[in-house]
C-alpha cells in the first residue's frame, strides 16, 4: 500500500467518515479509508446491551485538563477506537436536531444547511420503521427503530411526563422535536446499525474501498498550498498514500483539529508552542469546542427492575432476543425522551429529559474513566442535559510528537447561565419525578441526591456530578467569520483539495444527541463532493 494512490483519501471510519467513504465509491471513486482503530466485527459492538464492554475495551479515553468550576478530578472523554468511531460505543439513540439549528447554521452564512437541504441527506440515511414520508425516509443504510422495550418504568415516566404538561409525541424526529415519547434508535433487529457496518456492507461497492484499520494518521502532506495525501504509521510501518482529487479528514472533533495542527494548519501562537512548523495560519482550528452538561439522578423504585436479576427475567430476555431481537440484549440505556425548555419564552426545547428504568452506579477510576454497572439497589435514572451551552474550550497539542495525545480545555460551568440551566434541568426532572404517576412506584432519591437540601447543595450537586455527554462538535467550524476553519462546501479555507467531514464542522451544537447529525453530515458532504466532481470538464 506504501505510496499508493486514490481518488480520495478518508481519514477516520467513524459516523461522517464512513458515510462519505461509501458515498463516493458508491459513485465510481476509488478510495482509501484509515481507521486508527480496529475492526467493529465485535460482539460487544454488535449487542447494545455489550456497550459497556466496548467502552472499556475501543474507547480513546482522552484525558481532559482539569476543570476548576466543577471538581478539577481527572477527566477522561470517550472517543470510539473502533470502525463507526462514537457510533459503535454509543447508546444508539437517534435524535436529528431541530429544524432551527440547521436554519441557524445556514443564518450565520453556512449557505446550503439550513433544513430543508440537510432534510434530503437525513431521509437517504435511513430507513424508518414507520415508513418514508415528507420527512423520513424509508429505503436508506441505518435502520431506525422506537426502543422496544413498553415496560412498566417506561410507560409510567411517560405519564408522569403527560401529567407535567407534555405532549405525547410518537415522532420527535418528524414535525414536532417537542415532547415525550419513547426513544428512537438506530437498531436491526436488536443489534447495531451503525454508520461503518451498514455503508461498508450496504453502499460501497466490492473493492471501491480500501479499509486500513490500526492505521495511524500522524500528518496531512501538502504542496503548494494544497493537500495531495497523507503519512501514517500502519502496524508499525510507516507509509504515504497520495490522493488524486481530495483528502478528507474525519477524525472527530478531538481528532481532526489534531490532525490539522500536527501538519501546520492551525493557529500560529498554539503551533509555536507545541514546536510544529507552520504552514498555514489558520486561526479557529481547535477553537469554538463546546458540548452538552448531562446531568443524572437515581430515585429507588418499588417495582421489580433489572438491578436484581431473576431467573425468569435472564430466561425471556434471552428468548426476546433470539426470536424478535428485542429483550435486555437489546435494550439501550435511554430508553423515553422528552424535550422541553428551561424557560417558557423560548421559541424551540433547550433541555432533554430521559429516563432509564434501572439504576446504574458510575465509578470512576484513577485516569477518570467512567465504569458503568448495575447498581445493587433497585432504583430509576433520570437525566437531565442542557443543550445551549455558552462555555467554549479548545483542543490544543502538547507538544509536536504524533502519539502525544491532545490537550482538551473545557470549562463546562464557567458561565453561570450556564450553571442556572443545568439547575432548572435538574429541577424539571424532579418535577416530573414528582407527578402522582411516577409517585406511585418511588421511594424518594438515592444518595447522594437524597442529602440535598437547599440550593446551595444541589449547585454543588450540579458541580460535583456534571459530566460530558460525549457530543463534543464545533472544532473545525463551518463558516465565513475569522474563526471559522471550513467554508459551507467543507473545504479548509485558504487551502485547496482538503475538507473536513465530521461533528467538528458544527459551528453550534444541535439539540440532542449528535450521531445522527454526524451521519447527515457525512451524506451532506457527498453530495457537496460529487456535485464538483461530476462538474468537471
Amino acid at each position: 500500500m506504501n505510496n499508493e494512490v486514490f481518488d480520495y483519501i478518508v481519514v477516520g471510519g467513524g459516523s461522517s467518515g464512513s458515510v462519505v467513504a461509501a458515498r463516493l465509491a458508491e459513485a465510481g471513486a476509488g478510495v482509501l479509508l484509515l481507521e486508527a482503530g480496529v475492526s467493529d466485527r465485535r460482539i460487544d459492538v454488535r449487542i447494545p446491551a455489550a456497550v459497556a464492554v466496548a467502552y472499556q475495551k475501543v474507547n480513546w479515553k482522552y484525558p481532559a485538563e482539569p476543570d476548576p468550576t466543577r471538581t478539577s478530578q481527572p477527566e477522561a472523554w470517550m472517543a470510539g477506537k473502533v470502525m463507526g468511531g462514537g457510533g459503535s460505543i454509543n447508546s444508539c439513540v437517534f435524535v436529528r436536531g431541530n429544524r432551527s439549528d440547521y436554519d441557524g447554521w445556514a443564518k450565520e452564512g453556512c449557505t446550503g444547511w439550513d433544513f430543508e437541504s440537510v432534510l434530503p441527506s437525513f431521509k437517504r440515511m435511513e430507513t424508518w420503521e414507520g415508513g418514508a414520508d415528507g420527512l423520513r425516509g424509508g429505503s436508506g443504510p441505518i435502520a431506525v427503530n422506537v426502543q422496544s422495550n413498553h415496560g412498566e418504568g417506561n410507560t409510567t415516566f411517560i405519564e408522569a411526563c403527560v401529567q407535567a404538561g407534555y405532549a405525547r409525541n410518537p415522532d420527535y424526529n418528524g414535525a414536532s422535536q417537542e415532547g415525550v415519547g419513547l426513544g428512537q434508535v438506530n437498531h436491526r433487529r436488536g443489534t447495531r446499525s451503525q454508520a461503518s457496518r451498514e455503508y461498508m456492507r450496504r453502499v460501497a461497492p466490492k473493492g471501491k474501498v480500501t479499509v486500513a484499520t490500526s492505521s495511524f494518521v500522524h500528518r496531512i502532506l501538502l504542496e503548494d498550498g494544497a493537500a495531495v495525501g497523507v503519512k501514517y504509521r500502519h502496524k508499525g510501518v510507516e507509509k504515504q498514500a497520495r490522493a488524486r482529487d481530495e483528502v478528507i479528514i474525519s477524525a472527530g472533533s478531538i481528532g481532526s483539529p489534531r490532525l490539522l495542527q500536527l501538519s501546520g494548519i492551525g493557529p500560529r501562537a498554539a503551533l509555536s508552542d507545541a514546536g510544529v512548523e507552520i504552514v498555514h495560519h489558520l486561526p479557529g482550528v481547535g477553537e469554538n469546542l463546546h458540548e452538552h452538561p448531562y446531568l443524572m439522578q437515581r430515585w429507588h423504585t418499588t417495582i421489580p427492575t433489572i438491578n436484581k436479576m431473576r431467573v425468569g427475567m435472564v430466561a425471556k430476555g434471552l428468548a426476546d432476543y433470539v426470536r424478535n431481537g428485542s429483550g435486555m440484549l437489546a435494550m439501550t440505556m435511554v430508553q423515553v425522551q422528552c424535550m422541553g425548555r428551561t424557560d417558557s419564552s423560548l421559541e424551540t426545547p433547550d433541555l432533554q429529559l430521559q429516563f432509564v428504568p434501572f439504576a446504574i452506579t458510575r465509578g470512576v477510576d484513577e485516569n477518570g474513566m467512567f465504569n458503568v454497572q448495575p447498581a445493587k439497589e433497585e432504583g430509576f435514572l433520570a437525566s437531565s442535559t442542557y443543550l445551549k451551552p455558552r462555555a467554549r474550550g479548545s483542543i490544543t497539542l502538547r507538544d509536536s510528537a504524533p502519539d502525544s495525545m491532545p490537550r482538551i480545555s473545557y470549562q463546562f460551568l464557567a458561565d453561570q447561565d450556564d450553571v442556572r440551566d443545568c439547575l432548572r434541568g435538574l429541577r424539571e426532572i424532579q418535577r416530573v419525578m414528582s407527578q402522582p404517576a411516577m409517585a406511585a412506584i418511588t421511594a424518594g432519591q438515592m444518595k447522594p441526591e437524597a442529602n440535598c437540601r437547599t440550593d446551595a447543595d444541589w449547585e454543588q450537586y450540579v458541580r460535583q456530578t456534571v459530566t460530558p455527554s460525549y457530543h463534543p462538535v464545533g472544532t473545525c467550524k463551518m463558516g465565513v467569520d475569522d474563526l471559522a476553519v471550513v467554508d459551507p462546501e467543507l473545504r479548509a479555507h485558504g487551502l485547496r483539495n482538503l475538507r473536513v467531514v465530521d461533528a467538528s464542522i458544527m459551528p453550534t451544537i444541535t439539540t440532542g444527541n449528535t450521531n445522527a447529525p454526524s451521519m447527515m453530515i457525512g451524506e451532506r458532504a457527498a453530495e457537496l463532493i460529487l456535485g464538483v466532481r461530476h462538474a468537471a470538464p
